[in-house]
């Protein structure tokens, strides 16, 4: 598979460990995503990356949000939005699978916005 690269954004790179780190082109994320299945992809050119909360430590940014529409009554803290690097969020038990397991509506995909 072959993409172009996107040099991370300026206010993203106090985060990294080296400026000018580079992640996949937004087609290639999306492409990945839809890969997954039962999810609708879109941009967000108002999505501005910050670390990671899926993989402390790794000093990854974000660049997947993720919104889930689970049972309104579901006590055991189901997931509404959460914001993730790409490798966590195509975990097995990362977020969109969460949402995915999680969700009410079984008919409705789960709603996924990539940064640019």
């Amino acid at each position: 598979m072959t993409g172009r690269a996107f040099v991370v954004p300026a206010e993203a790179t106090r985060i990294l460990p080296a400026v000018g780190d580079l992640i996949d082109h937004p087609d290639v994320r999306v492409m990945q995503l839809r890969a997954l299945g039962d999810v609708e992809v879109s941009l967000d050119p108002e999505f501005v990356p910050r670390e990671c909360e899926w993989c402390l430590g790794s000093r990854r940014i974000t660049t997947v949000r993720v919104h889930g529409a689970p049972d309104p009554h579901d006590p055991h803290r189901p997931l509404l939005m959460a914001e993730a690097c790409h490798p966590c969020a195509l975990r097995p038990y990362g977020p969109i699978r969460q949402a995915l397991v999680e969700r009410i509506d079984f008919t409705r995909p789960v709603q996924l916005e990539v940064c640019p």
